[in-house]
């Protein structure tokens, strides 16, 4: 994975010297720019996807299917931290439903509640007057939109 990210970087860096240095024709900088767009999200994706304690749901139908996802990972997460580091589940489960409320209001503000998404949550086990809790740092939320529509002809060209 490690050299990949660097050949992806690499080109990346390649890419932005050509347009700074206008060595693509006119017609297909556009297209140029727009590879590095979708290179630099690949980077984003993958630096997010690869983080140490993160909490990932799989891509899910909808909102409310996201944020139940992300509610049962949570769950296993706080029962392995319980057994390992000893963090409070009453204070765990607060933090846990200011995130979750924060992420539902932040789906609704977007408009994706209907829309496919994962959720990647990040957390810390923190400690507060001798109390281990776990505390989330931040979220991203990936969500996917209708690329396109692909026809499939499905006749076999026989008439009935």
């Amino acid at each position: 994975m490690e050299t990949l990210v660097k050949n992806v970087q690499e080109i990346l860096a390649s890419i932005e010297s050509g347009i700074k240095e206008k060595k693509f024709p006119e017609q297909i900088r556009i297209y140029i720019e727009q590879l590095g767009r979708n290179l630099r999200q690949f980077l984003e994706t993958i630096e997010i996807a690869t983080q140490l304690n993160t909490i990932q749901t799989p891509i899910s139908p909808s909102s409310r299917s996201a944020v139940f996802n992300l509610r049962k990972a949570f769950y296993a997460i706080l029962t392995k931290e319980i057994k390992q580091s000893g963090v409070n589940k009453d204070k765990s489960l607060e933090e846990w439903r200011r995130a979750a409320s924060k992420i539902i209001e932040t789906y609704e503000k977007s408009g994706l509640t209907e829309t496919p998404s994962k959720i990647v949550l990040s957390y810390e086990i923190k400690e507060e007057g001798g109390v281990k809790y776990i505390s989330f740092k931040n979220a991203k939320i990936f969500y996917f939109e209708l690329e396109g529509i692909l026809p499939v002809d499905l006749s076999t060209g026989e008439k009935r």
